[in-house]
């Protein structure tokens, strides 16, 4: 008896890892596909950044790359704790690669997606940047000597989307073009109400897979409840997609509106200057700016306890 119930064990162990082989190796096949039908495309089209749930039960659709995002250069320097992640090429060079948010003069509020896998010695942070393109002399650089991300991040579903980021020396936060932002009260878990208006804002590209902004740029959203934005993303009551430490803000109408890739890890926030209050974080989307399709982002106020424990 003993011997037929480790045998039956064994071969329930079998099928479950055999169903779960099948199911990855169908996920590949099915992503390889859909870039393969990107690429085909006489037009350009990009693959939205979305959980693979989302893409697998069709919830998708192939990106036009001249789809534009609204929005508008802000004044310089105007949003003091907006930062830019810098990745450094082969060559030396730097890059734009994400958003982010001074948290206080050592450590900044990001995405996890933002650096998850990224080694700190290719990374760089600036504070008081404006232009990518040219040095205005309030920028500070810092290097990064370590980060910490959520240790139950998701990359599958985007789930605890966010990291902290700590920098080599402290920021000079006693001039007006680096200040922190301000986080919200704990009173504020629950998602802002839909139809308040918040700004998000960065260097990310002006259309889906087009080219990042050389200045800094924002635009006005309005929030999106969050069973609208499951249904938009098709989640269910048993597999639901938007979750609650997510926020989701965008035009459901007409569109036009949005933030992109280049954006991921920025602030979206109420507010101006250094009294803004960061409510969210960019973490995914379906392309830019697409009506029907909100942005959704990690929701600051869900994770006050944890950013509190490990910001030190």
């Amino acid at each position: 008896m003993l011997n037929e119930y480790k045998c039956e064990s064994r071969r329930g162990l079998f099928i479950r890892r055999s169903s779960a082989y099948l199911e990855t190796k169908m996920k590949i096949i099915v992503l390889t596909a859909l870039l393969a039908c990107a690429l085909a495309m006489p037009q350009r089209m990009v693959l939205p950044r979305l959980p693979t749930s989302v893409i697998l039960n069709g919830k998708y659709q192939l990106i036009p790359e001249g789809k534009i995002v609204g929005g508008s250069v802000v004044a310089p320097n105007s949003l003091p704790f907006q930062i830019s992640l810098q990745r450094r090429s082969a060559s030396g060079s730097y890059s734009q690669s994400c958003g982010g948010s001074i948290l206080d003069a050592n450590v900044i509020i990001d995405a996890a997606h933002c650096v998850r896998n990224t080694n700190v010695d290719v990374m760089r942070v600036v504070a008081g940047e404006h232009s990518l393109s040219e040095t205005s002399g309030l920028e500070q650089n810092r290097n990064v000597v370590s980060y910490t991300m959520h240790e139950d991040y998701n990359a599958q579903t985007f789930e605890n989307d966010i990291a902290l980021i700590f920098l080599d020396a402290p920021l000079d936060l006693s001039v007006p073009s680096a200040q922190p932002v301000n986080l919200p009260p704990p009173t504020s878990e629950l998602d802002p109400p839909a139809g308040t208006v918040v700004t998000v804002s960065g260097w990310g590209t002006t259309s889906s897979g087009g080219s990042i902004s050389d200045l800094l740029r924002s635009v006005d959203v309005p929030v999106v409840d969050d069973a609208t934005c499951d249904a938009a993303y098709g989640g269910t009551t048993q597999r639901p997609q938007i979750l609650p430490s997510m926020l989701c803000a965008g035009d459901m109408s007409d569109g036009g509106i949005d933030s992109c890739q280049g954006d991921s890890g920025g602030p979206l926030f109420t507010g101006t200057g250094s009294s803004a209050v960061q409510h969210g974080i960019v973490s995914w989307g379906q392309g830019c700016a697409l009506a029907a399709y909100p942005g959704v982002y990690t929701q600051v106020s869900y994770f006050l306890d944890w950013i509190a424990a490990n910001r030190f």
